[in-house]
């Protein structure tokens, strides 16, 4: 069921975005909201940030909280589409499947795979979240953030219900786990998140801000870790150096990136 006071919220913010700067009787007869809902939602929406008023002229604009957003949605877009050709070389390299996963919100997020019907599939998708430290996916993406930021991430994960990141609890392990992936310049996985699989990943980067992760997913009965760090690890790391070539020039360092959006947001909520 949809909640409908979200709803209307989202009608107003799309309204104020799409014919701003507007005021309350504007904003009322474009969405057809009575006046006194339509200005608790305004004032609702502007409280926390997603909107501006401007007390002389009584309108009301777009605030930098709703831009934030959209940070991502070009970049993403670019991104896949860079990679998508990278990738789909990578798979007929390997023999093995890849994903594309941003960090969004404590964990990987798929943004793209070249895994086909029948070949892993039912393991995941496009959107699936995956965990920080129980994935090479995670790890590498964790190892090669910034030390404050990796440290705010752990703090939160070690308060997690998630059994997949129980690890961030054992402050030993992780920091073995960075200094190792950091050492080597990958992360691997031995069916600690997919009991019947393996995986290794690599972390693609512009300049010391990481841009996405690539991944290798294998069968654990037909690949050793050694057949993965011998073998695939090469190719995942041809694929690396290809994607941020290409990515080069036009990728900026996001300020958009997920940890440094949740720490401007915690500072405007306080």
């Amino acid at each position: 069921m949809p909640v409908n006071a979200l709803l209307r919220g989202l009608l107003v913010l799309e309204a104020v975005n799409a014919y701003g700067p507007v005021g309350l009787s504007e904003v009322r007869d474009i969405t057809g909201l009575p006046k006194a809902t339509t200005l608790r939602l305004l004032e609702s929406l502007r409280q926390v940030g997603y909107l501006s008023f401007d007390e002389t002229a009584r309108t009301y604009t777009v605030g930098l909280r709703a831009l934030a957003l959209s940070n991502n949605i070009s970049h993403e877009n670019h991104l896949v589409e860079t990679a998508r050709p990278i990738m789909e070389r990578l798979r007929l390299k390997l023999g093995w499947p890849s994903d594309l996963a941003i960090f969004q919100l404590d964990k990987m997020v798929i943004v793209d795979t070249n895994r086909k019907p029948g070949m892993l599939s039912s393991n995941r998708s496009i959107g699936s979240r995956v965990p920080m430290l129980a994935s090479a996916t995670g790890r590498v993406y964790l190892a090669n953030m910034a030390p404050d930021e990796r440290a705010d991430l752990l703090a939160r994960l070690r308060l997690s219900s998630d059994p997949f990141e129980k690890l961030a609890r054992n402050a030993k392990a992780v920091d073995k786990i960075v200094k190792t992936t950091l050492e080597r310049g990958y992360a691997v996985s031995d069916q600690e998140f997919l009991k019947t699989n393996r995986g290794a990943a690599v972390a693609v980067k512009h300049g010391d801000e990481v841009i996405c992760v690539i991944n290798l997913i294998a069968i654990a009965s037909l690949a050793t870790l050694e057949d993965i760090e011998r073998r695939y690890i090469p190719m995942l790391f041809e694929a690396k150096a290809e994607l941020e070539e290409q990515m080069r020039g036009a990728f900026r360092p996001r300020d958009t990136n997920a940890a440094r959006a949740t720490r401007v947001m915690a500072k405007a909520d306080k």
